[in-house]
C-alpha cells in the first residue's frame, strides 16, 4: 500500500513537472515571439521613418530631373500611407447579425476541388434554416457536374442547390445565375476552389450591420504555400496585400476589388447593377475577365462603401506552375489595366477621400513598367546606376517581410523579400496587357465544348434525389 502510494506520488510528481516545464517552454515561446515581433514592428517604423524623410528631402529641394523627382515623392507617399492607414485599420465588431444568407459557387472543370469546396461550405458555423449552397457548372467538359452532384447528394434534401448552365457561358454568366437563383440578403461568393473556414460567414456578415456598407471581402490564405517556391511568393503576396493593402482601402471605406475567392454583396446593393454588370462591354468586346473587381466598382460608384474583415478567413489554391501563374498575372492585369481608370472617373464623387490614393495607385500602375524597363537600361545609356530607385524597392520589400514576420510565423517572411522583386521584374507584363486587353479568354481554363445546336438539347440532368439540379436556359450575350 505505501509503495502503491509512492508510487502514484512520483507519476504525479512527473506529471506536474511535466505541466509545469510545457507550461515553461509555452511562456518562454511567448516571450519569443512578443519580442520578435517587437523587433519587426521598430524595423517598419524605421524604413516608413526614412521613406518620410526621403520625401521630405526631395520636396525641400526639388532639383535634377524634376519628373523623377515628382514620381519619387509621389510613389514614397502612397508607400508610407499605406502604413499609416493600416495601423488605424479595425475589423468590423460583431454585434450577432444573422441575416439570410447564399453562397454561390461558380465552377468550370473543377471536378477534383468542387466537391471539397461543396463540403467546406455545408460545415460552416451557421444557422442551417438562414443558409444555402448554390453551385453553378458553367458548362465544364470535365466531371464537374457529376462531382457536384455526388457532394451535394451526401447532405439533405435542399441543402446544396446545383445548376447547369449547359455550355460554358463565363464566369460572370455563372454568377448571376446563382444571384437570380436565390432571395438571400447576403451573396457570398466563394471561388470553386476555396474553402471558407467554419466561422467565416458569421464573421463576414457582421460588418453590414452598418447599412451603408454594401460589400465585405474576407482574407484569403494560399492553401497550397509549400508546394514550391513559387507558391510561397504568392503566398507572402497575398496576404501582405490583404493585411496592408486592404486594410488601408477599408479604413477609407473603399476596397476595390472584394476577391472572388471569399467576398460578401449585400443583395439590395447589386440587383440593380446586375443586369449592366453582366452585360458589360469594353472598347466594343464584352468583357469576361475581371468579374470581381468590376462588380466591386460598380458597387462603389452606385455610392455604397465597401470593407475588408481580416477576421473571416478562407484558404484558395494558387498556381503551382509558372506557365499557368503568369497568364492568370496578365488575366488580373487586363482586368485592373481596364477598371482602374473607370474606378478613377467616378472616385472622387463617390468616395472622395479615396481619390488621392486611387490616382496615385492608378498613375503608378501605368507608369511602374516604364520605370522598370528605364532603371535596368539607364546604367547602359548613362553609366549611371539607379541607386536611389533599387534602394527604395530593397526598403519596401524590406518592410512587407516585416509586415509578415509581425503577424505570422510559418517562416516565409524571407519570400516577401523574394517575391517583391519577382513580381516588380514582370510588371512589363502590363503592355501586354493593354495590347491584349480585347483579349476576352482566360488563359488558365481548359478548352471547352463547343455549345450545343439548338437541333442537339442538353441531355437531362443526372437524378439525385438529395439535390435540386437545374438547367438553366443559355443567356443572350448581346
Amino acid at each position: 500500500m505505501r509503495l502503491s502510494a509512492s508510487v502514484g506520488h512520483a507519476e504525479a510528481g512527473r506529471e506536474a513537472s511535466s505541466a509545469s516545464a510545457g507550461a515553461e517552454r509555452h511562456r518562454a515561446d511567448r516571450t519569443r515571439r512578443g519580442s520578435r515581433q517587437i523587433v519587426a514592428l521598430l524595423g517598419i517604423a524605421a524604413i516608413c521613418a526614412l521613406v518620410g524623410w526621403h520625401v521630405g528631402v526631395k520636396v525641400m529641394f526639388l532639383r535634377g530631373n524634376l519628373a523623377a523627382a515628382c514620381y519619387t515623392i509621389l510613389i514614397s507617399s502612397y508607400v508610407l500611407s499605406r502604413f499609416v492607414l493600416a495601423a488605424f485599420y479595425r475589423p468590423p465588431r460583431d454585434v450577432g447579425l444573422e441575416p439570410s444568407v447564399a453562397i454561390i459557387v461558380p465552377a468550370y472543370n473543377e471536378g477534383e476541388a468542387v466537391g471539397r469546396t461543396i463540403h467546406s461550405c455545408l460545415a460552416l458555423d451557421y444557422p442551417a434554416e438562414k443558409l444555402e449552397i448554390v453551385v453553378i457548372n458553367d458548362g465544364s467538359s470535365d466531371d464537374t457536374w457529376e462531382q457536384m452532384l455526388r457532394a451535394a447528394g451526401r447532405y439533405r434534401p435542399g441543402a446544396v442547390r446545383c445548376l447547369d448552365l449547359g455550355h460554358n457561358q463565363g464566369k460572370r454568366a455563372a454568377m448571376a445565375a446563382g444571384i437570380r437563383a436565390t432571395s438571400a440578403e447576403i451573396l457570398v461568393f466563394v471561388d470553386s476552389d476555396s474553402m471558407p473556414a467554419p466561422d467565416a460567414i458569421r464573421i463576414l456578415v457582421q460588418g453590414f450591420a452598418d447599412p451603408k456598407v454594401g460589400a465585405i471581402s474576407g482574407l484569403t490564405y494560399v492553401r497550397n504555400a509549400e508546394a514550391n517556391t513559387l507558391t510561397r511568393m504568392q503566398a507572402v503576396r497575398y496576404y501582405v496585400s490583404f493585411q496592408l493593402l486592404k486594410s488601408a482601402e477599408s479604413v477609407l471605406g473603399a476596397v476595390t476589388c472584394c476577391s472572388g475567392c471569399f467576398a460578401a454583396y449585400r443583395r439590395t446593393a447589386v440587383v440593380d447593377l446586375l443586369e449592366a454588370w453582366e452585360h458589360q462591354r469594353f472598347l466594343g468586346v464584352e468583357c469576361t475577365y475581371g468579374d470581381d473587381r468590376a462588380l466591386t466598382n460598380r458597387v462603389l460608384r452606385a455610392g455604397w462603401t465597401t470593407r475588408y474583415d481580416a477576421r473571416a478567413e478562407a484558404w484558395t489554391d494558387a498556381p503551382e506552375a509558372y506557365g499557368k501563374f503568369l497568364r492568370q498575372q496578365l488575366r488580373w492585369k487586363k482586368s485592373w489595366t481596364r477598371e482602374g481608370p473607370l474606378l478613377l472617373a467616378h472616385i472622387w464623387r463617390t468616395r472622395t477621400r479615396a481619390l488621392p490614393s486611387v490616382a496615385v495607385q492608378t498613375a503608378a500602375g501605368l507608369l511602374s513598367p516604364v520605370i522598370v524597363l528605364y532603371s535596368l537600361v539607364q546604367p547602359f545609356v548613362d553609366g549611371r546606376f539607379p541607386l536611389v530607385y533599387f534602394t527604395g524597392l530593397y526598403l519596401v520589400a524590406g518592410a512587407y517581410a516585416l509586415v509578415y514576420r509581425m503577424l505570422r510565423h510559418d517562416g516565409l517572411w524571407l519570400y516577401a523579400l523574394l517575391g517583391t522583386f519577382f513580381y516588380i521584374l514582370f510588371s512589363p507584363q502590363l503592355l501586354w496587357a493593354v495590347a491584349r486587353i480585347r483579349d476576352g479568354s482566360w488563359g488558365t481554363r481548359d478548352a471547352a465544348p463547343p455549345p450545343p445546336s439548338a437541333a442537339s438539347p442538353d441531355p437531362p440532368p443526372v437524378s439525385v434525389p438529395a439535390i435540386l439540379p437545374v438547367r438553366v436556359p443559355a443567356v443572350s450575350r448581346d
